[in-house]
């Protein structure tokens, strides 16, 4: 596949979804029986982070050049944002998104997010595999068949009558998020050292969401009632797991690097923590007595403490970031030479 129609079509799922998006917001504030919807209240984080989902999309769209998978990692999050703005408006009013549509779109994300973690960092290959899967015939019989082009159309099929036979939907989420991990795994494998660091945290991250999906439908099929409170849970925490790997999702423009950025974290995070113990100590045992004995306000020596902490720790800022550029280039002349 060409990347300019995966862009173009990656926009135009994107329109579709801001369009979608705007109706339900519309809708869902002027109406107070909308609001009133107690399933809405278990759908609270995906609506936060459907948004999030767009503007990730549009920034590795926007960064990505060439790379298949970049593009098509894309196109699955315009589609899960699509997939889940049609389901808010099905449980709004449910003539207004009949369930095919819900099916379709199901069927579709699901294969765009197989076919992207097949094709990250690189299209992997029958001997990519069976090398990882040199005695398990079966693993590699099934992943080689997901790999051929013909699953772009029979892999939907599979997914809608699945749905058709009355399959649980969480074992038909479980049934895409295993495949999906195990091209995943094949891509992680292969990978050289470099290709590994880039897409580490994204590998991670699909491994806790595709565990906490588990864990949830054990959960779901062991349960005597439906709680609200646990479904609301689930969905917080898997919402922050899919959020994390939307964030790793970054790496696919080859635009960051995983170990950049955890190194800048560091020491960020380092002189923040610092500065802030720092901060509160001299407030706490100083700053009063100063205010007391001087009889200056508490606001105005906040002011300039806060002033003096910028001047001070600007330079040694500068100093940490310097050397760990020095560092990351050297790290990476190193791994050209190799």
């Amino acid at each position: 596949m060409n990347s300019k129609p995966l862009k173009a079509l990656n926009y135009i799922s994107i329109v579709i979804t801001i369009t979608l998006t705007l109706f339900f917001f519309v809708n869902l504030f002027s109406n107070p029986i909308y609001r009133n919807e107690s399933l809405f209240l278990t759908r609270i984080p995906y609506l936060i982070s459907q948004p999030l989902m767009i503007i990730f999309s549009i920034i590795i769209t926007l960064k990505t050049h060439q790379q298949k998978g970049a593009m098509l990692f894309a196109i699955f999050l315009s589609l899960i944002s699509i997939n889940w703005i049609i389901q808010f408006l099905h449980v709004m009013n449910p003539d207004w998104v009949p369930l095919i549509w819900i099916l379709i779109t199901n069927a579709l994300t699901s294969v765009f997010y197989i076919k992207s973690l097949q094709s990250f960092p690189r299209q992997i290959t029958k001997q990519d595999i069976n090398s990882v899967f040199p005695k398990n015939k079966i693993a590699s019989g099934y992943i080689n068949w997901v790999i051929k082009d013909s699953t772009w159309l029979v892999f939907p099929l599979i997914v809608v009558g699945l749905s058709y036979l009355n399959i649980s939907d969480r074992l038909n989420d479980l049934f895409v998020l295993f495949t999906a991990l195990l091209c995943m795994y094949v891509n992680f494998k292969s990978s050289s050292k470099i290709e590994r660091n880039r897409i580490l945290w994204l590998f991670w991250g699909l491994i806790s969401y595709t565990f906490l999906a588990i864990i949830q439908s054990i959960v779901y099929f062991s349960a005597t009632e439906s709680l609200l409170i646990v479904k609301l849970l689930f969905n917080i925490s898997m919402t922050f797991v899919l959020l994390l790997s939307l964030v790793m999702s970054l790496f696919f423009s080859n635009t960051f690097d995983t170990g950049i950025l955890l190194r800048r974290t560091i020491v960020d995070g380092f002189l923040f923590i610092l500065i802030i113990l720092m901060y509160n100590t001299v407030e706490h045992y100083l700053l009063h007595w100063l205010s007391h004995k001087l009889e200056i306000s508490d606001a105005l020596l906040s002011s300039l403490l806060s002033g003096i902490f910028v001047l001070a720790f600007s330079p040694l800022h500068h100093k940490f970031m310097s050397f760990l550029e020095r560092r990351v280039i050297k790290h990476s002349l190193e791994h050209t030479e190799n």
